[in-house]
């Protein structure tokens, strides 16, 4: 891709400042590197805009338009520039009674041509920008750092047609914060987080289904209760990065369950959401699974256990033990007034 424009601009809220900066000798193909790297996240969501008017899409509109006019693109750019400040003051306005700050850095702004797609794209990015002393002559340097870490938040604009009455676009958030893609750049998601967290449980429960079809050891259990306390306790679900935290050194209960079935369960979800539309990263809305969470387990004739959520330590409060020739399972209480009802002489 050819940078036809470029920016950075330093976003200082506490300061209300813009500052415009010199882009770097590296810059080019640090760009070039960045849209390599949202282009192929699989954490990326995908938006459209509500209307061709609103004012991100507009000032990218006359950005393209004017492209031969150097100082109507960088008044553009600037436009853009003071746009996030002022979601980014709102934002840590709403914020100031927590203990978090709305992360401070500089906003890179990109047009450029797809040789190849013969369109037009244009790159948001907020990322880290730092200083460092260089050790060879000892002055103070600042730049872009190659961790993709350091990259909070993106948007890729789609522009392979100027005159339509929607754009749409790819974007990235490291939290749940909605003052990126809501308040700053006016979009909305295609999939929302409702509908995701829905389709990725089925998924997840679909899948575990299947993988642990014909086993019958706790492992089923003990997975599934992992899923719905990380969608429960995380607003913010990076559903590669969950699916790997619970299952990539898990080691199951049950012996004859290889690494190898682990593995190829773990394989099976991270497909899921390609196969089942939903969008890799999404904020989780833990009462649209409420209703999936229950699942009942037949114990005896006329009776069932029923379980209704994440149960944390599930295996210190429900365990199954043999006695004189019969199963029982022993249920941890916390309920005086249940725990009498059963509590039966020995006679």
């Amino acid at each position: 891709m050819n940078i036809i424009h470029k920016s950075i601009y330093i976003i200082n809220y506490e300061t209300q400042q813009v500052i415009l900066r010199e882009p770097p000798a590296t810059f080019d193909s640090y760009v070039a590197e960045l849209i390599n790297h949202i282009s192929n996240n699989t954490s990326v969501r995908e938006y459209k805009t509500h209307s061709d008017s609103t004012e991100v899409i507009s000032c990218i509109l006359k950005i393209c338009a004017n492209q031969t006019n150097e100082n109507s693109v960088l008044d553009r750019m600037k436009i853009l520039a003071r746009r996030l400040l002022l979601e980014e003051t709102k934002a840590q306005i709403q914020i100031r009674h927590t203990n978090t700050t709305v992360q401070k850095g500089s906003l890179i702004q990109a047009l450029l041509f797809d040789d190849i797609a013969e369109k037009y794209v244009y790159l948001l990015a907020k990322v880290e920008h730092t200083e460092w002393v260089d050790d060879s002559d000892f002055t103070f340097k600042t730049g872009f750092s190659k961790d993709k870490k350091t990259i909070w938040k993106s948007c890729l604009f789609d522009l392979s047609n100027l005159t339509a009455q929607e754009f749409y676009a790819k974007v990235y958030s490291d939290t749940k914060a909605q003052y990126w893609s809501n308040g700053f750049l006016e979009l909305e998601e295609l999939k929302n987080d409702e509908l995701n967290t829905q389709r990725a449980f089925q998924a997840i429960e679909a899948t575990l289904g299947h993988g642990f079809r014909g086993i019958t050891g706790p492992d089923h259990t003990i997975i599934r209760n992992s899923f719905i306390g990380y969608l429960k306790s995380n607003e913010h679900i990076d559903y590669p990065s969950m699916v790997n935290s619970i299952l990539e050194n898990y080691q199951p209960e049950d012996t004859n369950i290889s690494p190898e079935k682990v593995e190829s369960i773990r394989k099976a979800l991270l497909e899921q959401p390609e196969k089942r539309k939903f969008d890799n990263q999404f904020n989780s809305v833990s009462t649209a699974i409420n209703a999936r969470i229950k699942k009942v387990y037949h114990v005896y004739e006329g009776i069932d256990l029923s379980v209704k959520g994440n149960i944390p330590n599930l295996s210190s409060i429900i365990q199954s033990v043999e006695k004189d020739g019969f199963q029982y399972l022993m249920v941890r209480t916390t309920d005086d007034k249940t725990y009498k009802q059963f509590h039966f002489s020995s006679n």
